[in-house]
């Protein structure tokens, strides 16, 4: 009985073993010959469904990357993606061989050839079938780890602890869903302008935001020119005239923006961002705000809900700052690099008085040198200046010592005409090679070419001086001309030097200004206010510049302006009709001439001194 069981399992196993062998993979190899438009049915079937899935999992990808705290998609998910597109092709592949082969065969089926083709449709089929079962992902990405201390490598400051501390507060708070506003406070000087710039820049580069935009408000916080300016980053034009409608223009086109960060820089004074046109960060859409300001109380009244102190370097950090600019290397004696240290204490680790200075200084190779630039800072006195507290005094006089050690005064005199210019406003060096020209700032020149390489020579040592920064703006005129700017508090400086009665170059730049003593100066710089009205019965019988940006100009302001050398003036198209240019007839210096969208030029025939003439953005 035991042998008749045997026998029995040992057919059954055999049965099986020749099913599985013999039977299985013939019915396999049939099925690729009879069934084989059924495999290709199950093919596009499958097809369908894995387009179906792919079309949900890109939209969830997207809908990932709009969010506005960025979220980086996982690889799995990306791998996905690519297999998808693999095998559509495979599919596009295996239609294409199809149909090559009915034309073929159209009578007569090549068995050979459906036989191989009919096997790589199913395994085509399989594979795509394993992908679409796979589409269902626990998560598609996950939030991005914002940039951290090693980002933090601006050429322009050193990390310090303050800064660094300030720059990962605001990283952390810009994760933060419930956070729309950001308050960045210290003292001028302290280098908040810098660490906002590196934060725009690394959220940009990280992918957090897709639009950066960098606003300078400064002391006359104008709405409109704030609008301009964010508008200017959109690429956009205003439609309303009104600041109202202009308004209201900015919050659609801001709402209708993904990601979104706006800095707001040197705040001096609560602005309302409805008035501007900004929609704050709330479910989803509207904008982050970061601003920057000496006062605490701004961050406060602007109801920041996150407010980051910046403070000043420490000794140590000052010290290696100071030694860095002013090159003393380990080569240096003890007694330089003694009075060294005290100099740079009186800096008060303020980096923009620290960087100034050391530039000034680092050409001083001996200790009595020193011993004298410390004597002298210690023994300069302030006079006042507005909107100065005590905490700052010492920057003003650093850069003040800075700019008396320039060695021409031909420099100097740069210097003071980039002060015709706002805080942080592009400075075209070109523009000053045309002021240079008409004022005889190097005498009795024989060509603008030879004005033109005294300025850029100028310009870069007053950048190698640190009184001048970089400015990388995009070229509108599309001649690959050169730009600088001021940093706000050396900018400052330059106005309170021609401000002192001794001065032979006074400027006065704030429309505030000009009924003290107006008759007195010689420059006149009025390029970032509003529309106004430029006064009529003033006397400047000194006066040897003036720029003007759209202000309303009467013929009779000119009567007394003998001396008027060169002459700006910028307007706007709803003020071309009240400004009156014949009066400029009666000018008898006026060298270089500067008009942008002017209309009317018939009275330039008669300018019979003129030698430089610019019509930019003017209609002939």
């Amino acid at each position: 009985m035991a042998e008749a069981f045997c026998l029995a399992a040992a057919s059954n196993a055999v049965g099986t073993l020749m099913v599985d062998y013999l039977v299985k993979p013939i019915e396999r190899r049939i099925r690729y010959l009879f069934r084989f438009h059924k495999l290709i049915e199950d093919l596009h079937q499958q097809q369908k469904n894995m387009k179906r899935e792919q079309t949900r999992v890109e939209e969830d990808v997207k809908e990932a990357k709009l969010q506005i705290q960025t979220q980086v998609i996982e690889d799995y998910v990306d791998e996905w993606l690519t297999n998808v597109d693999n095998a559509l092709k495979d599919v596009q592949n295996l239609d294409s061989r199809v149909e090559e082969n009915k034309r073929c065969f159209c009578c007569c089926p090549n068995w050979c050839w459906r036989y191989q083709l009919g096997k790589e449709i199913e395994k085509t089929t399989v594979y795509i079938s394993k992908l679409v079962e796979d589409s269902h992902f626990e998560r598609i990405g996950h939030r991005a780890e914002l940039p951290g201390l090693e980002f933090f490598t601006s050429k322009d400051i050193l990390a310090s602890k303050s800064s660094t501390a300030a720059f990962n507060k605001i990283m952390e708070a810009l994760k933060d869903d419930k956070v729309n506003m950001i308050g960045v406070w210290g003292m001028g000087g302290v280098g908040k302008t810098t660490l906002v710039k590196e934060v725009g820049k690394k959220t940009k580069e990280s992918g957090c935001f897709r639009k950066v935009i960098e606003v300078i408000v400064s002391q006359n916080s104008i709405i409109e020119n704030i609008q301009d300016k964010i508008a200017d980053f959109l690429d956009s034009q205003f439609e309303k005239k009104t600041k109202e409608g202009r308004a209201g223009e900015l919050w659609l086109q801001l709402e209708k923006e993904e990601k979104v960060l706006i800095i707001l820089d040197d705040m001096w004074n609560e602005v309302h961002l409805k008035e501007i046109g900004i929609p704050l960060y709330e479910n989803g859409k509207g904008c982050k705000i970061i601003l920057t300001t000496r006062r605490k109380t701004v961050c406060e009244s602007m109801e920041c809900q996150v407010i980051i102190p910046m403070d000043v370097l420490e000794s140590d950090e000052a010290w290696a700052l100071f030694r860095m600019k002013a090159k003393l290397n380990e080569r240096v004696s003890r007694d330089i690099l003694e009075e060294a240290e005290k100099v740079a204490k009186e800096c008060k680790g303020l980096p923009v008085a620290i960087v100034t200075l050391a530039a000034a200084l680092k050409s001083t190779k001996t200790s009595k040198g020193w011993e004298v630039a410390r004597k002298k800072l210690e023994s300069s006195r302030l006079v006042e200046i507005g909107n100065i507290g005590e905490e700052e005094k010492n920057a003003y006089l650093c850069i003040k010592m800075s700019y008396e050690y320039l060695k021409k005064e031909t420099t100097k005199r740069c210097f003071l005409l980039c002060g015709l210019y706002p805080e942080d406003h592009s400075i075209k060096v070109e523009d000053l090679v045309r002021y240079a020209w008409g004022l005889e700032l190097f005498g009795k020149a024989d060509s603008i070419g030879e004005v033109r390489i005294e300025v850029l020579e100028a310009i870069d040592y007053l950048k190698d001086s640190c009184l001048l920064l970089e400015d990388e703006v995009e070229d509108e005129d599309g001649d690959g001309g050169r730009y600088a700017k001021l940093h706000d508090i050396v900018c400052d400086v330059a106005l309170w030097i021609t401000s002192k009665e001794k001065s032979d170059f006074m400027i006065k730049s704030r429309w505030e200004l000009l009924n003290k003593s107006s008759g007195s100066c010689n420059a006149i710089s009025l390029l970032d206010s509003g529309k106004k009205k430029f006064p009529d019965r003033l006397m400047h019988s000194k006066l040897e510049i003036l720029l003007l940006k759209n202000c309303d100009v009467q013929g009779t302001c000119f009567l007394g302006m003998k001396e008027l050398k060169v002459l700006s003036l910028t307007v706007t198209d709803d003020c071309t009709g009240v400004v009156s240019l014949y009066a400029l007839m009666l000018l008898p210096k006026l060298r270089a001439l500067h008009l942008e969208n002017f209309v009317d030029f018939s009275f330039l025939g008669n300018l019979r001194t003129l030698e430089i003439l610019s019509l930019s953005g003017s209609k002939f």
